[in-house]
């Protein structure tokens, strides 16, 4: 079973290896998304052979949008992708701590953007999402746990936060815990990047609610067949290249951890790629290019000295060398 007859995806500009990852480099976020709904349909079909259920954590979030809408037309188009949709769990990363039905849930995101699509073309959608709004949030958090490692997990696919997050597990936070659902409190950084992605959602820096559940990266990692890393926007040109720059996996960029996987893809644009290549190219970092990653974190460039200050001192913990 395979995709073949709907046509292949735009191919990348550039590809390469890094640290054990495949990079591939797009002009637009949608030939990225597009070449991760079809990587990971593929693996679906071809797991649908192997076992009766397939595992599929995916994240939600902008960064996912282009991968959205051509997962969801791969779907109507094949029937064979139908099927094997049919017999996947999925599974979200994290979650605020609000009511289902609120608009900045991470559950009506995927509600909204990606399962309502689905559910249009495929009779059988089995969506499991992490409800944090009743009480005992431990309990609530252990039982995701149990489920989410009882489908494997098999497939996942995620982004880059601004500040090297993966989910919402935060720089900081310990990456040698067991797998687990856990409680965090949001960095201003991360808060910073909500308001930056969902403007029309949080208004204000105190909209932004500071406490959540995730997904920690030992549980992330403990997916099975494949991960898919979908980065497009030019604001995650510093965490790609904190994260990937360097073989380092520290606590400092949790993301950074993906290099311990063995079977992960990172899928991204001209945009966001630009530090990591020009690293590959010269082997350090200018003065300007930090201003520059300074600059695309929402503020006016050259970026205020304290920035600038932050993602240095995370670029040499990283073992990235600066000029």
């Amino acid at each position: 079973m395979n995709l073949d007859p709907l046509g292949p995806p735009a191919p990348p500009l550039r590809s390469f290896t890094h640290h054990g990852i495949e990079f591939h480099v797009y002009e637009r976020p949608a030939d990225m998304g597009a070449a991760s709904a079809r990587a990971l349909a593929q693996r679906q079909l071809d797991l649908a052979r192997a076992q009766a259920r397939i595992g599929f954590l995916i994240m939600a979030a902008p960064s996912a949008f282009a991968f959205y809408e051509s997962y969801g037309g791969l779907a109507a188009r094949s029937k064979p992708l139908r099927d094997a949709i049919a017999r996947t769990d999925f599974f979200q990363f994290d979650e605020y701590p609000l009511p289902a039905s609120h608009p900045a849930s991470f559950r009506y995101l995927l509600e909204t953007h990606f399962f309502s699509k689905l559910r249009a073309v495929c009779a059988q959608v089995e969506f499991h999402p992490f409800t944090v709004d009743a009480a005992g949030p431990e309990e609530a958090c252990q039982r995701y746990t149990d489920r989410v490692l009882g489908s494997g997990p098999d497939l996942q696919l995620k982004g880059v936060g601004e500040n090297g997050h993966w989910g919402f597990h935060e720089p900081g936070v310990p990456l040698d815990q067991a797998p687990a659902f856990i409680a965090v409190k949001l960095s201003e950084e991360n808060a910073a990047q909500q308001l930056r992605d969902h403007p029309r959602l949080f208004l204000h820096p105190s909209d932004v609610p500071r406490e959540a559940y995730t997904a920690n990266v030992a549980l992330f990692l403990r997916t099975r067949v494949c991960i898919e890393d979908n980065v497009p926007q030019a604001s995650k040109a510093f965490a790609l290249l904190a994260a990937y720059g360097s073989d380092v996996v520290d606590a400092a960029v949790p993301s950074s951890a993906l290099k311990r996987h063995p079977a992960a893809t990172v899928r991204t644009t001209t945009a966001a790629a630009w530090a990591l290549e020009e690293y590959r190219t010269r082997g350090i970092v200018t003065p300007e290019a930090v201003q520059r990653m300074a600059g695309s974190l929402g503020t006016d460039a050259p970026g205020p000295k304290d920035l600038v200050e932050r993602l240095t001192s995370v670029l040499r913990k990283m073992d990235v060398r600066l000029a």
